[in-house]
């Protein structure tokens, strides 16, 4: 079974050079190589006209990642696809393994390494000082273990194997992510669309520099990956941090959740992120089909909460829901709170808390156009906050930079009022909806009409 493997090149010729080498030593199964150059003023188009072992087609200036990878696997003959970054060294058995991880499964449809410079969920710890000091550690890290494989639903594309029967069903990388970024997490997603999987060969360790293309062609990547970040945004209507800092099993094939952006609505199910309380007196959160129990009034005090947020008989619509694990915030657990909430540090610095994810909130601007409340900020540690993965921050254009906030209640162009919940927007019934649910006129965020009209419309709210 032959593999091609697609390079990029833009200079960097010394670690091009290193990465071929290490890729001629170290792959004993079928392989061709291909190099796609972009505009390399180093000497390395050169040193291609010189390997007789490499196809390779030169652009006269940057066509960017994905572009270049499409036009690599435009000219692959192999069965497999494997694009891989030229600041990278491939290790003993590197290529087999992952094969394995691969070819397991028809439902597999990339597989990919664990490395130290990486996503997150693919990052494994390794002091590099030397080329000699790595293979040595790959050789005794690299031993074929089904048990250390992982399905996640992102994959980092410095090094993506898949087949070319994939390539063919999900099409082309897409070339509006420019240069380099987000179109890997892209891609991922849309195998996970199509209800494939993504796995972590976490016996297969390749040493990735990292960035290399960036800095040394001095590319500002925090500035195209703002520009690519707010094209995954668009496209799909989530964050992409939720695909890429922690596993979400609703992303993963056949695990149905509800209020999820990864699934339509099932039907007019009860909404999720409100408060009620019961006959008891027990106030409970909903969240996702289930009814978290506040665990003490001391609980309910630590969360910043206020009984004018609380629906009051709410006893018919909390009978038929099945108790979830309590909302208990003083044992200093993150997963003991809310699944998404307003937080505060120390320090007075604002966070959204959404999924498991920390959004820091820049500026009070932000917060108010997003109808976050600071005063309603429930209060947490360092500690507690540095739990958690740090996505992209909430700032200036708030509506451009970060899904839209779910358990808010917004007012559309003409009045109307809706609740948001998976990236969608429930319309509200009548006022007596809002009395049920404990929510508000006067809290409702008023939703600029381009977001109106580019979010999707759910089941009504009765």
């Amino acid at each position: 079974m032959l593999t091609s493997i697609i390079l990029l090149t833009l200079n960097n010729m010394d670690q091009t050079i290193r990465c071929v080498n290490s890729i001629r030593a170290f792959t004993h199964v079928p392989y061709e190589l291909i190099v796609i150059d972009n505009g390399s003023a180093d000497g390395t188009i050169g040193w291609l006209h010189e390997q007789p072992d490499i196809r390779f087609f030169c652009n006269g200036s940057n066509a960017g990642f994905a572009a270049s990878c499409n036009q690599g696997v435009s000219m692959a003959r192999g069965e497999l696809i494997l694009l891989l970054n030229n600041d990278t060294l491939v290790s003993p058995r590197w290529l087999p393994q992952l094969q394995a991880a691969l070819l397991s499964h028809e439902s597999v449809a990339i597989a990919g390494p664990v490395s130290n410079f990486v996503l997150p969920m693919q990052k494994r710890a390794f002091t590099y000082l030397n080329d000699a000091q790595f293979f040595q550690f790959a050789d005794g890290f690299n031993h074929h273990d089904p048990a250390r494989w992982r399905d996640v639903t992102s994959l980092s594309g410095f090094c993506m194997l898949m087949r070319r029967s994939t390539w063919d069903r999900i099409g082309a990388l897409d070339e509006q992510f420019v240069l380099g970024g987000y179109e890997d997490i892209d891609y991922g997603y849309r195998a996970l669309k199509q209800g494939l999987a993504l796995r972590i060969a976490g016996d297969t360790f390749i040493y990735h520099e990292g960035n290399k293309s960036f800095d040394r062609n001095h590319l500002d990547m925090y500035a195209i990956a703002r520009v690519n970040r707010r094209r995954f945004l668009r496209k799909w209507g989530f964050n992409p941090e939720r695909l890429i800092l922690q596993l979400d099993p609703g992303f993963l094939p056949g695990i149905p959740m509800q209020a999820h952006p990864h699934h339509s609505p099932s039907g007019n199910l009860v909404p999720s992120g409100w408060y009620g309380m019961d006959a008891s007196g027990c106030v409970y959160r909903v969240e996702r089909g289930t009814k978290r129990p506040i665990a003490s009034y001391e609980s309910f005090l630590r969360l910043n909460l206020s009984m004018d947020r609380v629906a009051h008989g709410a006893d018919g619509m909390l009978a038929g829901l099945p108790t979830g694990s309590p909302i208990h915030p003083l044992t200093g657990l993150m997963w003991d709170f809310p699944d998404s909430f307003l937080a505060r540090d120390p320090g007075g610095g604002a966070h959204m808390i959404a999924y498991g994810i920390r959004y820091p909130i820049r500026d009070e601007l932000s917060c108010s156009q997003l109808g976050l409340r600071l005063a309603e900020a429930a209060g947490i540690s360092y500690e507690q906050l540095l739990s958690l993965p740090e996505g992209w921050p909430i700032q200036q254009d708030p509506w451009e930079e970060h899904e839209l906030l779910d358990n808010r209640v917004y007012s559309g162009p003409d009045g109307r009022l809706f609740y948001g919940e998976g990236q969608r927007l429930r319309p509200i019934r009548n006022e007596e909806t809002m009395r049920r649910f404990g929510w508000s006129r006067d809290r409702a965020v008023p939703l600029p009409p381009h977001v109106f009209y580019r979010t999707a419309i759910g089941y009504d709210i009765y």
